[in-house]
């Protein structure tokens, strides 16, 4: 009975094994599933990482997403611009983005496949086709706080005639979203406990430059690897298994 309870747990225990190491390697999906050679597309993700919201120079906000998606290896690979989907007094998040609505735009999508907007009118219309909770390295992450400054329509927040954009320089509430949400509050949530004290650390979205399907690229990531490894080990296992049962009843047998 004991040898049967230790290959139970040595089994649990392979499987645990195999599904933690088939979650850790998953890489992000950079290439979108459904997209042919000389598509045109965009990438946004949520920042793993937080900062607080007191600088008035958008250029700074920029940079802590650009040096995010560079520490991720398959984003660098990209070679391309990152912005923060965030507004500040004198820059708007759809200018600071190239994302206003009076130019089309191209598809947004998130780095586990899925769709956040058709183009820039979608993604400015209020809603999302899905809630911007996936982060830099391909994990989601539910209903967190992040700084936008920014109202639905991808213009700086105001409200009652104050100023909600990011920085020091303005008192009273800044625009928070919450990456749980798919309607106007994913970039323009109720004003928090937080959202007067703009050295509270947050997250922040960002978004990619226009990128380009090249001819014979990979769309969309296949099955990881280890999940292959963790089969092959399950399976020598069991056969292990079989054959320590089928000794023991030959010897009860006998």
């Amino acid at each position: 009975m004991l040898r049967h309870k230790s290959i139970a747990s040595g089994l649990a225990g392979l499987l645990f094994m195999g599904l933690f190491w088939s979650v850790a390697q998953a890489a992000p999906i950079t290439v979108p599933t459904g997209l042919n050679p000389g598509d045109q597309y965009r990438i946004a993700f949520l920042t793993t990482t937080t900062r607080n919201a007191s600088s008035s120079d958008i250029a700074v906000y920029n940079a802590f997403v650009t040096a995010e998606a560079n520490s991720v290896a398959e984003l660098a690979a990209l070679n391309t611009t990152w912005t923060a989907i965030a507004s500040t007094a004198t820059v708007d998040a759809r200018d600071n983005t190239d994302t206003n609505p009076a130019s089309a735009g191209v598809g947004i999508y998130l780095l586990n496949d899925t769709k956040l907007a058709d183009n820039n009118a979608d993604l400015w219309d209020g809603t999302i086709r899905t809630a911007l909770g996936v982060q830099s390295d391909g994990f989601g992450i539910v209903g967190t706080t992040v700084w936008t400054g920014t109202a639905s329509d991808g213009t700086v927040g105001v409200q009652n005639g104050s100023i909600q954009g990011l920085g020091f320089e303005f008192t009273g509430d800044r625009r928070l979203g919450n990456s749980g949400f798919e309607d106007q509050r994913w970039i323009m949530g109720p004003p928090s406990p937080f959202s007067t004290f703009i050295t509270f650390n947050a997250h922040f979205y960002a978004i990619s430059g226009i990128l380009t399907v090249g001819d014979g690229e990979t769309v969309g990531v296949p099955e990881p690897a280890p999940l292959s490894a963790m089969a092959l080990g399950l399976l020598s296992f069991a056969v292990i298994w079989r054959r320590r049962a089928a000794e023991i009843t030959r010897r009860r047998q006998t």
